[in-house]
């Protein structure tokens, strides 16, 4: 077990010492109710609690002098978390970084960088940030004068210089300080142009730990992605080169926490050295010291991430337990661990990296030891003890994981014994590589590859798992859900006997069903399926089926994720044509999902796209481009495409420039529009093919923008109109003037905010719907 947890393991076959955990569960509580609440009313509770505490221990008598002083412990720590938290509140509330938001406009400001900067998440664009750096002002200058403020701030940044600056460095910039909603410990959003300014140099700390994170990157440089960055990810955390599909793959298959240094890194590096140490029969004070040298670099090299403080503290305490020759209780251990954490941090009882953390360790405390003992008697037992610790820590936290992803997944339990094997192999062998490179970067450049073959094999491990279909069963992410499946886990695991096998037979049969209901005919997708509208909320995304497995796909909304299980509920595994309508975010931002697992052979958008982001995706990924010009014939499968616009003498807005294709199939014809407007409506209606507009379906440009041609709409004399919209979204979309004119051309308008997913089925021509996702 020590493999698994190190320091955390030790005393692990005791009975649970459970004397903290009222006082965890009181800190925790009280920390999440004081972010909530004013300073006030949480200095008031710590009041109350503090006078409750003194009342109960003046008035302990025998023989309840046990619990009593378990109930003082409790409310002691409600009270104190309480006023700390209170006051954190309070310091954010009346920082000069919140004035400056009230008052509005740009303002200067000095502060210190707390964490990395990490590239902003999704394609880049133009005026978007481009780097996400959480930083703590030193002073902000609000009305001509510098006001004293040590408040944190998040700075959304774009420029040359963010990406190199490392904790503890300071920085000047001004920008405009908007409300960072439903974050009670960050004063401000601070949009930042321009490089940083009067930068201070690092601390030489901080700048060993970034020489340690520069020397692991550049020899993991040597090595193919996705490898190149899930290496630095794995030892120290480090996600700025990984692939955002690797990390998806890694998500599908609950193996996110291998990206986040956490309890597992630091037991296996501190089970290594107190390993080392007992080989070697150094002294008690040599493995304390040893350990808790290990525990200062790996906390100032991987950064004091929550899953990492959590790991730190109680990895220290097992090292005192060690040093004053104590038996410590892991549960006692962990109990304290989250009382300490939130004395100090009481913003990170709101985290999830935390409480996932916590969960987890104290599932595999609690459950891993019976487990192991009860199923080596038919497994070998490191067999036994990889199973049991994978679905000891799955089981603890999936009540959490179901509000971050709204699924179940099976997958996870072996995918996480497959990893298990490597996980500790390539720990010891990264972190040793990690060092050698910061001294000697042409040898750690060589040797790269040992690691690399493990790390090959947690790449191909997640991917494989990734694309197990229905690898996850879907549940609510709702309060209401997390707490239904934790009602499951615990009813499961009190059970005993046949009663626990008939609950399990029935929830087994339950799965069963429902994954065969989505399988068998008459579920989503329906048979016979030619186009289907993606609900990708404000965007647009539709699919032309193209053969079995095979699909043409026009425009992918600006939510990979959202286009990914479109294509996932539909079966597409292969893309022989992408089509890119033009270069906006809510038509072409999403296509990283479509790459996903999937082989796109060709590509289509206009002239001069190969420039932008999601055409250097496409050359990166292999995918050749080509520019659409009106006049183009192409054959795909059963659809003839006929490329009707633009024209390439044509000058005019983005939207206008839009790639309009007619396709052609046996039983229906499309016409699939981008966001065309009135000028280039107005001149394919004028135009020599004007009689290719009359299809059996429209999909309605500019998801049904008022700025449409009348007699262009008209002119389609399409069956079925296919708006694709996002619910309640702040444009108007679609306009009433644009639904008053399809009602009077189409028999039937669908619409992706009111039906979901829309379907279009051949021969004679049928509408199905799959319903909206409440979740967009």
């Amino acid at each position: 077990m020590v493999t698994w947890l190190g320091t955390d393991a030790h005393g692990l076959d005791r009975p649970p010492d459970l004397r903290l955990f009222l006082p965890a569960v009181a800190a925790w509580s009280a920390a999440l109710g004081a972010l909530a609440a004013p300073p006030w009313l949480a200095w008031l509770c710590a009041g109350v609690l503090g006078c409750a505490a003194l009342a109960v221990f003046t008035a302990i008598r025998l023989p309840w002098e046990a619990p009593a002083l378990t109930l003082v412990a409790t409310l002691l720590c409600g009270a104190t978390v309480a006023a700390v938290a209170g006051a954190h509140v309070h310091g954010t509330a009346s920082s000069a970084a919140v004035s400056a938001v009230e008052r509005g406009g740009e303002a200067a400001f000095r502060a210190v960088v707390t964490t990395d900067p990490r590239s902003r998440a999704g394609m880049p664009r133009p005026g978007r940030a481009e780097w996400v750096v959480s930083a703590r002002t030193e002073w902000v200058r609000v009305d001509g004068r510098e006001h004293v403020s040590r408040a944190p701030v998040v700075v959304l940044a774009s420029g040359p210089g963010w990406a190199d600056l490392l904790p503890g460095q300071s920085f000047e910039a001004h920008g405009a300080f908007l409300a960072a909603d439903g974050d009670r410990l960050t004063a401000a959003l601070v949009p930042v142009r321009g490089p940083p300014e009067g930068v201070t140099e690092p601390g030489r700390l901080q700048g060993f730990a970034g020489g340690v994170r520069d020397g692991l990157r550049g020899a993991a440089a040597e090595l193919p992605q996705p490898e190149r960055g899930l290496l630095p990810a794995l030892i120290v955390g480090d996600v700025s080169a990984l692939p955002e599909r690797t990390a998806e793959d890694f998500r599908a298959t609950g193996m996110t926490h291998l990206l986040t240094v956490s309890g597992a890194n630091l037991a296996i590096l501190t089970g290594f050295v107190l390993g080392v140490a007992r080989w070697t029969r150094a002294p008690t004070w040599c493995s304390v010291l040893g350990g808790a040298l290990m525990i200062w670099i790996f906390v100032l090299v991987c950064r004091p991430e929550p899953s990492v403080v959590r790991a730190a503290f109680m990895g220290s305490l097992g090292l005192l337990a060690l040093a004053t020759g104590r038996t410590q209780a892991g549960m006692g251990a962990l109990c304290a661990t989250v009382v300490g954490v939130l004395f100090a941090a009481p913003g990170l009882a709101a985290s999830y990296g935390f409480a996932l953390s916590v969960l987890a360790t104290a599932g595999i405390l609690v459950l891993v030891p019976g487990w192991t003992r009860a199923w080596s008697a038919r497994w070998p037992r490191p067999v036994a003890e990889a199973f049991a610790v994978a679905v000891a820590a799955h089981v603890a936290v999936a009540p959490v994981l179901v509000l971050l992803s709204g699924e179940v997944s099976w997958v996870t339990v072996p995918a996480n014994v497959l990893a298990a094997p490597v996980v500790a192999v390539v720990t010891v062998a990264g972190s040793a590589l990690a060092a050698l490179a910061s001294v000697w970067p042409d040898a750690a450049a060589l040797l790269v590859h040992l690691p690399g073959l493990g790390v090959s094999w947690l790449a191909l491990v997640a991917e494989t798992g990734a694309r197990v279909p229905y690898g996850a069963v879907p549940w609510r992410s709702d309060v209401a859900g997390g707490l239904l499946l934790a009602a499951v886990v615990v009813v499961l695991l009190l059970t005993r006997g046949l009663t626990r096998r008939v609950i399990a037979a029935v929830m087994v049969a339950v799965l069963v069903l429902g994954l065969a209901a989505r399988c068998v005919p008459g579920g989503w997708p329906p048979a016979g399926w030619a186009l289907v509208a993606c609900d990708v909320g404000q965007g647009d995304a539709f699919v032309l089926s193209s053969a079995r497995g095979e699909a043409v796909v026009f425009d992918t909304g600006d939510d990979p994720e959202l286009v990914d299980g479109c294509l996932e509920r539909l079966g597409v595994r292969a893309v022989p044509l992408l089509v890119l309508s033009h270069d906006h975010a809510d038509h072409v931002d999403g296509t990283p999902g479509v790459l996903r697992h999937r082989r796109v052979s060709a590509a289509l958008a206009p002239a001069g796209f190969e420039e932008s982001a999601v055409g250097l995706l496409l050359a990166k990924e292999g995918v050749a481009l080509t520019a659409a010009e009106s006049g183009q014939h192409l054959r795909v499968g059963p659809w003839l495409l006929r490329v009707l616009w633009p024209d390439p003498e044509f000058v005019g807005s983005l939207n206008d420039t839009s790639v309009v294709i007619r396709a052609e199939g046996p039983e229906m014809s499309v016409l699939l529009t981008g966001d065309i407007e009135e000028e280039a409506q107005g001149r394919l209606v004028r135009g020599p093919e004007a009689e290719l507009l009359a299809v059996t379906v429209l999909t309605t440009p500019h998801h049904g923008a008022g700025t449409q041609d009348p007699a262009f709409l008209s002119a389609t004399r399409a069956q079925v109109s296919v708006t694709s919209v996002g619910r309640d979204n702040s444009y108007g979309h679609p306009a009433p003037f644009t639904l008053g004119v399809l009602e009077r051309v189409a028999q039937v308008n669908a619409r992706t905010d009111l039906d979901g997913d829309i379907a279009v089925l051949g021969g004679p021509v049928r509408v199905a719907a799959r319903g909206p996702d409440p979740d967009h």
